[in-house]
């Protein structure tokens, strides 16, 4: 017996009742917020940028932009972005009335993080023009030509031939750079970026609501030799200039739709869920042997774990890539940090030890690259947009910058120590984390570090936290994670 037919059945292009409706009545004008402790800064002098922010309207976040210039105020030293601009700034932290709702600190390295794993490569190509980001770049070592006699024509015409067989038909892989915006010194050189903030990129790209009261937006400054990395001598120095927020904001024009607003705001205020970065900091001795490295994270809805390993010296040296080297290894080609599980409540996540190889001879790295996949995913989304290959996972993060063309760009890696906790990937849910706070048992990461490191190491671990933001109906604005 055949069913009745309806609309349903029809294919979308032969259902013209489906039709976007007309948008409510609405204007939107880019509101700018400038600093308001001063309009030039320096990692040594005034190094926190404080901006107050609040719109006439609904501030549209998921499209706000932070826009600053650069200045290399070093006597005689030239030096690059690391990775990104978000390089320069140390700690971002929004208040509220005085109280801190989001605090996000060694923020280079969870936005070099976030730069990795969170972009592709159309948002790649926007942040080499706009964020002084690094591009993909392809590294060419030519055969090297040389004679062992006389220069005569067919002496020399043996040796090129030669070096164009072993070079024809070469494949050279194409991977992202962690060498930004070259600046040398003197220059000035302006940078727009996003803030990697729970409550700015929020999970829905939910506007601020209007009548929230005014936010303080505090930027602290990274160090010289943290921001740029530099060759030799006393290293690239710093000031930014002009820092602008700046942020579409849009006004209802209807009235009947903001009664109707202001009404729900009135008997139940507002809230709005984000992602956010809780920070953990531990040493690491170069001996080898079992690592436990305290966490001991406390949040209701845990996503995810990732510890970034890195030079302990890695902040105070030019040539080191402070905010975008970390992986498994200090030395190419040898296995030093073998498997890792963290440890919360007791229980193992994962259940059985994640095992790495960066040889050749033995390679294991997709278990690795699998569990920072995930637990970076944007809510919603099964995987991340990542941008970690196998060079970027199995090299040395100790490889030291030199000026270009030896600059190690593409040698750098950006290996995690991850675990995704997420329940399921639904972004129509919330709390579908861990809770980590349910009791007070240590968490830990534990790391087996098989062959010693060459250096005393620091973990930076993040933990990815649902933030929920909360509009009381007097404009106020509170968190909980």
């Amino acid at each position: 017996m055949q069913s009745a037919i309806s609309n349903e059945n029809l294919p979308k292009s032969m259902r013209y009742g489906l039709s976007s409706a007309n948008a409510v009545q609405s204007e939107t004008t880019l509101s700018r917020f400038s600093a308001v402790n001063g309009n030039v800064f320096a990692p040594t002098s005034s190094n926190e940028i404080r901006i107050k922010v609040r719109g006439n309207g609904f501030l549209q976040t998921n499209k706000h932009y932070l826009h600053f210039q650069v200045t290399n105020t070093s006597a005689d030293t030239n030096g690059q972005v690391d990775l990104h601009a978000g390089s320069f700034f140390d700690r971002v932290r929004i208040e509220s009335n005085g109280q801190v709702v989001e605090e996000i600190n060694s923020y280079g390295v969870y936005n070099a993080i976030r730069q990795y794993y969170n972009t592709d490569v159309n948002e790649l190509y926007k942040k080499v023009g706009g964020s002084g980001a690094s591009g993909l770049a392809v590294k060419f070592t030519p055969t090297q030509i040389g004679l062992a006699s006389g220069d005569t024509a067919a002496a020399v015409k043996v040796v090129t031939d030669a070096a164009f067989t072993a070079d024809n038909g070469k494949l050279f892989e194409v991977e992202r750079s962690s060498v930004g915006e070259y600046i040398a010194y003197t220059d000035v050189k302006h940078f727009v970026i996003q803030i990697e903030s729970g409550l700015l990129l929020n999970t829905h790209g939910k506007a601020l609501p209007d009548g929230m009261n005014e936010l303080d937006l505090i930027l602290r400054l990274a160090p010289n030799k943290q921001a740029m990395v530099a060759g030799g001598g006393t290293g690239a120095t710093y000031s930014i200039t002009n820092p602008t927020l700046y942020c579409p904001t849009m006004k209802i024009l209807n009235g009947d739709v903001m009664a109707s607003y202001r009404q729900v705001v009135a008997q139940e205020g507002v809230l709005i869920s984000g992602v956010t970065a809780k920070t953990y900091i531990n040493s690491v001795a170069l001996a080898a042997g079992t690592k436990s490295l305290q966490i001991n994270d406390r949040s209701i809805s845990c996503l995810g774990l990732v510890t970034a390993l890195r030079l302990a010296t890695a902040d105070s040296n030019n040539a080191v890539y402070s905010n975008s080297a970390f992986g498994y290894t200090d030395a190419e080609d040898t296995d030093k940090c073998t498997s890792y599980h963290y440890q919360i409540s007791g229980s193992n996540y994962p259940q059985s030890n994640v095992n790495i190889s960066i040889k050749d001879d033995g390679l294991n790295i997709g278990r690795a690259i699998e569990e920072s996949c995930k637990a970076l995913a944007p809510m919603g989304h099964d995987y991340c947009k990542s941008m970690a290959s196998k060079v970027k996972t199995v090299s040395s993060f100790a490889n030291p910058y030199a000026a270009s063309p030896a600059t190690n760009g593409i040698n750098i890696p950006c290996a995690l120590f991850s675990v995704d906790l997420k329940r399921m990937s639904d972004d129509g849910l919330r709390m579908v984390g861990l809770n980590t706070a349910q009791n007070s048992s240590p968490s830990t990461l534990e790391i087996e570090v098989t062959t010693a490191l060459g250096a005393d190491c620091t973990a930076t671990t993040f933990a990815l936290a649902e933030i929920f933001f909360q509009m009381q109906p007097d404009g106020s604005l509170s968190s909980a994670m």
